[in-house]
């Protein structure tokens, strides 16, 4: 008899009975003692010498890096020479799966099967026994969804790990039916009679499973309802390693999460906004933001979604972490510990399992028993007079109990104690796998490239305005998968083109003489050429997963062409669309494209969502808000150089104290304020910084005429357009935003804040959601000249008060407007809606 047969029998005589040993104490922590540092370090592997026993790692769907792909991830580390399986793979970063090729089910080559995977939801449990494992020793699920229901023969050892038994085929069914519209008509039926099968379906092959581990005691309680079997409790890794230990606190509270209805982050800003006296930061997006900050009072920041940076500097400083969801484990509680924060949680599912409650030797946090705004109240005020008891160094320790190595150490010694002809083999040193990228380390937007689908961006313009600006951060971050159409040529094509993305110029004709604030609507030949440039549109996006829509005149043509080439079109709203700003027919083809042709609007601000909101009646889970970003390189390469030399390069006053305009020349946005303030201070320059672009020049030439009849013609220096914006920012000694109407963003401001300049700014908009008055910046009423020169003056005269808004100012765009938040935010928008 060979090896390979002896082996075999040797397995399959003796695989009972350790798993036996292994799951006969309901949600026990693992018995088997991890391998000893001694043995890992040994030259002998006996894991590499057992050449006979193969490995299979079978994952439900591979999409995404996840939680769920978290412990993929380590399972991969744990058996490095182990096979991959999947129903679908549609990774682009592949760098988790250590390159490592998958077997998929032929739902695969299915029509749409990258954005609709979820749809093929019938064909699951058909789908993953037709995979292949019978060439394996050992098998290893990883599974929230049907793979535990892989085929496996009487000689093969099956160990599953359960991230959860399919939530929307159990108890939550009934939910999943009302958040899907699903309750009632023939849809429903069919929908629960689907769900039905999965049921028996899963209950069936529950029992091709020779072990079950569960991420938590929670999910081994719900493995034994459902399955009637028992399941060890193995924690899933959590990056402990990227935290670090924290023990000096700021006055405010943290939670952050995906602002959906079960992490009941509404409940958490509703008791903070009546404990005025308490400071809640909110980090996170989603459909329901608008809700949330409804909710919110004056104490409560939402910051929307943020980098990991900004997650991580908040979750070592915060006082406290507040968790309101039941989850399954919930990571987040455990890296807020291991940043040294305490919790306030509430007291179920996982979150029992990660948290020492005051009860307990070294406590890291209490419970609340309600999930109810009272209850939250109650917990937060006997956190402030327990919270000596919650120390630093005791979280991060509990913490550490979660971490990857211990995952991996722990999963390990399970099926080793399970497989015999494993009994030998040591756990492989991890490794951190880097993948065979050129220069992968200095262009960190390809992982964000990597994780976004093909798209097709659309834009109006050919010159630099502030919402071309904005587009050019996600081309030069997302250039790999990104193509861009414009409809005029200029400027903005050159700087796209040294991003090295693909650039279309599509002759717009006669639409180039349509303006949102009103005029005619093409007609005769001007409407040919606007199904040709549609048409011409739509041909492109057939080779793209989404229209991403960056302006006005391009969302109108990108939701006709959407319709053409059956893609989704994404608006990103630059713009309050009110009568202020739009003419009666250019809103009107606004409502009309909103109902017929657009998938998902992502807005540059609250105010410009509300608006969209109030105008459209479009569905609020469609709307986000992501925050324009913008780089500081340019402005902190300037540091350096004296302000004087700036000011000679252009041609400005040295001595003299300037307040700076810096947009295109145009009434609304309030050049002529600037002016008159000049009249009524008579120590300042004004610098303007801008040209009229959209036929604004009788407005330029009434600024001029202005400056000539008050004399301000030594005091008062037009730029025109300037390329070098940064430049002429750091040459001023103030930054001044007088947009008379209420601003969609206000990029200008930001901008001035990362050159270091005080900032003045309009009173109304977006703007209210970037100043904080007389903190980094301050606010007068749009359209005051008076308050405008008081403020000025003030600012001139008052060395602490600039020094302060400075440093504020250039704190809050770095931590709320970098171009990385704002790339990730657009990105990661752009996949979920692909994958609707």
């Amino acid at each position: 008899m060979n090896n390979d047969v002896l082996e075999k029998n040797m397995l399959s005589s003796a695989k009972r009975s350790a798993l036996d040993e292994l799951t006969s104490v309901p949600g026990a922590v693992p018995g088997a003692a991890p391998a000893s540092s001694a043995s890992r370090g040994a030259a002998h592997n006996a894991l590499r010498a057992n050449r006979g026993v193969r490995i299979a790692i079978v994952h439900d769907w591979l999409v995404t890096y996840a939680g769920a792909e978290k412990v993929l991830e380590q399972i991969i580390a744990c058996f490095p020479d182990a096979d991959l399986f999947s129903l679908v793979d549609f990774l682009d970063d592949r760098s988790f799966l250590r390159g490592k090729s998958v077997t998929t089910s032929f739902i695969q080559k299915l029509p749409r099967a990258r954005a609709k995977y979820r749809a093929y939801l019938p064909l699951m449990p058909l789908a993953i026994e037709q995979l292949d494992v019978s060439a394996y020793d050992v098998v290893i699920s990883s599974s929230h969804a049907v793979a535990k229901g892989i085929l496996t023969g009487p000689d093969q050892v099956h160990i599953s790990y359960v991230h959860s038994p399919i939530r929307y085929a159990w108890d939550l069914q009934h939910q999943y039916l009302q958040q899907s519209k699903l309750t009632n008509g023939p849809k429903s039926a069919l929908a629960r009679l689907i769900l039905h099968y999965i049921r028996n379906w899963d209950i069936r092959t529950a029992n091709s499973v020779d072990g079950f581990v569960a991420n938590s005691a929670f999910i081994a309680r719900r493995i034994r309802k459902v399955y009637q079997r028992d399941a060890q409790v193995i924690f899933p890794p959590v990056d402990v390693e990227a935290f670090s230990l924290c023990t000096q606190k700021e006055d405010f509270y943290l939670t952050a999460s995906r602002m959906v209805p079960y992490k009941k982050i509404d409940l958490i800003v509703e008791a903070f906004a009546r404990m005025p006296e308490r400071k809640l930061v909110v980090i996170g997006d989603g459909p329901e933001m608008e809700k949330i900050r409804a909710k919110a009072g004056p104490n409560v920041e939402i910051m929307g979604y943020q980098p990991f940076k900004v997650l991580k500097d908040r979750m070592s400083r915060a006082k406290a972490f507040v968790f309101a969801a039941e989850e399954d484990f919930g990571i987040s509680v455990v890296e807020a510990q291991a940043c040294g924060t305490p919790v306030i949680a509430y007291g179920k599912g996982g979150a029992l399992e990660t948290v020492r409650d005051l009860a307990e030797p070294k406590p890291t946090g209490l419970f609340f028993d309600e999930q109810h705004a009272d209850a939250i109240i109650a917990a937060v005020k006997r956190f402030d007079e327990q919270a000596h008891k919650l120390l630093p160094a005791n979280c991060r320790v509990n913490a550490e109990q979660f971490s990857a190595a211990h995952f991996r150490e722990r999963f390990f010694a399970h099926v080793r104690a399970a497989v015999p002809a494993l009994r030998a083999a040591t756990l492989p040193p991890y490794v951190p796998y880097v993948p065979d990228v050129p220069h992968l380390p200095s262009q960190p937007s390809l992982h964000i490239a990597a994780n976004v689908p093909r798209i097709l961006a659309v834009d109006q313009s050919g010159v630099l305005g502030g919402a071309e600006l904005s587009l050019l951060e996600i081309v030069k971050a997302l250039h790999s998968r990104i193509e861009v159409v414009l409809f005029d040529d200029g400027p903005f094509r050159d700087a796209l083109a040294k991003t090295g993305a693909e650039i279309s110029v599509l002759d717009a004709g006669a639409l180039k003489q349509v303006r949102k604030q009103g005029g005619s609507l093409p007609k005769g030949q001007a409407l040919k050429g606007l199904v040709s440039l549609v048409r011409a549109t739509a041909q492109r996006a057939r080779s793209a997963d989404v229209i991403y829509a960056n302006t006005q005149r391009a969302m109108v043509i990108g939701a006709l062409a959407g319709k053409l080439a059956r893609r989704p079109v994404v608006w990103h709203l630059r713009d309050i669309v009110s009568p202020e700003h739009f003419g009666g027919k250019q809103l009107a083809i606004i409502k009309w494209c909103a109902r017929l042709g657009l998938t998902h609007v992502i807005a540059n601000s609250a105010a410009s969502a509300d608006a969209f909101a109030k105008l459209t009646r479009f569905d609020s889970k469609r709307i986000d808000v992501v925050f324009n970003g913008i780089s500081a390189e340019p402005f902190d390469a300037l540091q350096a150089v004296p302000q004087a030399v700036l000011r000679e390069r252009l041609n400005l006053p040295v001595d003299a104290f300037l307040a700076g305009s810096f947009s295109r020349l145009a009434r609304w946005k309030g050049q002529h304020v600037l002016l008159e303030a000049m009249v009524l201070n008579p120590q300042m320059h004004a610098v303007l910084v801008g040209a009229p672009l959209f036929g604004e020049d009788e407005y330029a030439n009434e600024l001029h005429a202005f400056v000539a009849t008050h004399k301000l013609g030594d005091r008062v220096h037009f730029l025109g357009f300037q390329h070098d914006i940064p430049a002429c920012m750091c040459a001023v000694d103030a930054v001044v935003h007088t947009s008379i109407t209420p601003e969609p963003f206000g990029r200008v401001i930001v901008e001035g804040m990362l050159a270091r300049r005080p900032v003045v700014a309009a009173r109304a908009g977006g703007v209210l959601e970037i100043v904080e008055d007389h903190q980094n910046g301050v606010l007068c009423t749009p359209g005051d000249a008076h308050a405008l020169a008081d403020t000025l003056a003030e600012l001139r005269s008052n060395d602490a008060l600039r020094e302060k808004l400075v440093s504020n100012g250039y704190r809050t765009a770095l931590e709320r407007f970098g171009t990385q938040s704002y790339v990730d935010g657009v990105a990661r928008i752009l996949k979920g809606v692909v994958g609707e």
